[in-house]
């Protein structure tokens, strides 16, 4: 039984990070932009003072938010590996599709992980800007209530 337990553990392990890890290798990449906000920045968002009702905007949306990250690129090389890891990511995330737009062009996809009716584990945002513009992938990670 205890094989078995550690043989799981060994087995899950890869899995439970592999989010972090599928777009990191574009952090140290100069064409490439790459923002994170963490948890800490983004309960310092509740913080800010303005209107009422855009303060309860702002807290209901990041209330379970873990953390945020966008990478960002023009040049045609990284288009396209910024565009082969959302594919394998999708793949292996088990994400379905929330919203599907091509306009002139340019293509929005947005993605999400859902455990429950009201609630969203991770959204994924992908922009294909096609040839001229850039092509951007946003990730939110946490308990994001509907």
């Amino acid at each position: 039984m205890k094989k078995l337990i550690v043989t799981l553990i060994v087995m899950l392990v890869p899995v439970l990070f592999y989010a972090q890890g599928a777009f990191d290798k574009f952090n140290d990449i100069d064409d490439v932009a790459v923002i994170v906000v963490d948890k800490s920045m983004i309960d310092l968002a509740k913080e800010m003072k303005v209107g009422k009702s855009e303060q309860d905007m702002v807290t209901k949306f990041t209330e379970g938010l873990d953390n945020l990250k966008v990478y960002s690129t023009e040049v045609k090389k990284y288009k396209k590996q910024l565009k082969a890891a959302v594919k394998d990511y999708l793949r292996d995330n088990n994400m379905k599709t929330l919203v599907s737009v091509k306009d002139d062009g340019e293509e929005v996809k947005v993605y999400a992980k859902q455990t429950s009716s009201d609630t969203l584990d991770e959204v994924l945002v992908f922009v294909d800007g096609g040839d001229g513009d850039e092509t951007l992938v946003v990730t939110f990670t946490g308990k994001v209530k509907l």
